[in-house]
C-alpha cells in the first residue's frame, strides 16, 4: 500500500482539486440557469460531461505513465482495475464519509423523531454541504426530486425550512452519483494502461507525455 501511494498520490490529490474546482463551476452554472428547470437540466449535462472528460484525459495520462513505468508484464492485468478502483476510491473517500454519515443520520431522526436540536441542525447542515459539493448533479437532482424547487431559489428556500430536519434527499442517490466516477476513472486508466486513445482512433492528434512500450519495441526495431 505504500508503493501504492507514492506511485499514485498525485492522481489522488487531482481528483479532490477536480471536485472543488468543478463543484464551483457548477454552482456558477447552475445558478446561472435557474429560472428554466429545462436550463438546469442542460447545464447539469453540460457539467457532468466536462467533469467526467477532465476525470478521463487524468486517469488515462496516469495509465499511460503506468504501463511505460511501473506496470510488470505478470500483473498489468490486474492492476489495470485494482489502481484505478483504489485511486478513485481513495480520491472519493471524504464524499463517502459524508455520504455515510448523512445515511446514519437520516434513520436515526426518521427513528428517533427528531425535529428539532443538534442532530437536526447538523443533518441539516451536511445535506447542502453534499449539495454543494455536487452542484454539478443538481439538474438531475431537480429531475429525480422535483419537489426541491431548483428552478424557483424563493420556493427552494421556504421549502428546505419545512423539510430540513428530515433531510428529504434519501442517501442512495449520493452513492449514485459516485457510479460515472468509479466506471470513468477505470474504464479510462485501463485504456491508457493498454496503451488505446479513442481520442487517436477519432481522429484527434493526442501526445501523451509518457513513451509508451509499443513506441519503445519501434524505435529499438527502427535500429
Amino acid at each position: 500500500m505504500k508503493e501504492f501511494f507514492e506511485i499514485n498520490s498525485k492522481s489522488i490529490v487531482k481528483l479532490y482539486i477536480n471536485q472543488i474546482a468543478m463543484s464551483v463551476f457548477g454552482i456558477m452554472v447552475i445558478f446561472a440557469s435557474a429560472q428554466s428547470e429545462l436550463m438546469v437540466l442542460l447545464a447539469s449535462f453540460l457539467a457532468v460531461g466536462l467533469y467526467l472528460f477532465i476525470i478521463y484525459s487524468m486517469m488515462w495520462e496516469a495509465g499511460a505513465k503506468a504501463a511505460s513505468k511501473t506496470l510488470r508484464a505478470e500483473d498489468a492485468g490486474i492492476k489495470k482495475i485494482q489502481t484505478p478502483f483504489l485511486i478513485v476510491l481513495f480520491g472519493s473517500l471524504f464524499n463517502i464519509l459524508c455520504y455515510v454519515i448523512y445515511n446514519i443520520l437520516q434513520i436515526y431522526v426518521k427513528v428517533s423523531r427528531i425535529t428539532e436540536g443538534g442532530v437536526a441542525f447538523f443533518g441539516n447542515f451536511l445535506w447542502h454541504f453534499m449539495r454543494m459539493i455536487n452542484a454539478i448533479y443538481m439538474g438531475f437532482e431537480s429531475m429525480i426530486f422535483p419537489n426541491q424547487y431548483l428552478a424557483n431559489p424563493e420556493a427552494y428556500e421556504a421549502a428546505a425550512e419545512e423539510v430540513a430536519v428530515i433531510m428529504p434527499i434519501p442517501a442512495y442517490y449520493y452513492f449514485l452519483t459516485l457510479v460515472p466516477l468509479f466506471l470513468v476513472g477505470i474504464f479510462a486508466y485501463y485504456l491508457g494502461a493498454s496503451e488505446i486513445s479513442i481520442l487517436k482512433k477519432l481522429g484527434f492528434n493526442i501526445k501523451s507525455k509518457h513513451v509508451s512500450n509499443t513506441d519503445i519495441d519501434y524505435r529499438i526495431n527502427k535500429k
